[in-house]
């Protein structure tokens, strides 16, 4: 699976993109926040134009904080064939990360902390702390 990763710095540690759900329809739908109506809270931070170039930038949704670290999910744009969300991660002071991949789990890890993605129901990783229903946070 092909996985689109941007970045503000060349300190990014890794990026993983891990498609678990066999036989699963591409698209969104197990990502109920991005069902939602957007509000105020749910704008994008101000980064540089290009780091939403891979996202639909009026699907983003606000998810939650973690040790200073704001986190958004959004669905894939129409450049990135075959991806279903995004993982918007921007650190306060720190460098951001936008990361897309399929409809199964989506890992980052950067100076922002180590994030991962998980479909509505899914169980809460071993050694990580929910920021939303979908987003769980490693310390």
């Amino acid at each position: 699976m092909r996985a689109r990763f941007r970045s503000a710095g060349a300190t990014i540690v890794a990026v993983s993109v891990m498609a678990v759900l066999a036989g699963c329809v591409g698209g969104t739908s197990d990502f109920a926040v991005l069902e939602r109506e957007p509000g105020p809270g749910d704008a994008l931070p101000d980064l540089p134009g290009y780091a939403f170039d891979d996202l639909d930038m009026s699907s983003a949704r606000f998810v939650g904080e973690h040790d200073g670290t704001d986190v958004w999910l959004a669905r894939s744009g129409d450049s990135v064939v075959g991806l279903g969300v995004c993982l918007i991660v921007s650190p306060e002071g720190g460098d951001w990360h936008v990361a897309c991949g399929g409809t199964g789990q989506l890992e980052i890890d950067g100076p922002g902390g180590r994030f991962e993605i998980r479909p509505d129901d899914s169980p809460t990783p071993e050694g990580a702390t929910a920021v939303s229903e979908n987003v769980f946070a490693f310390d």
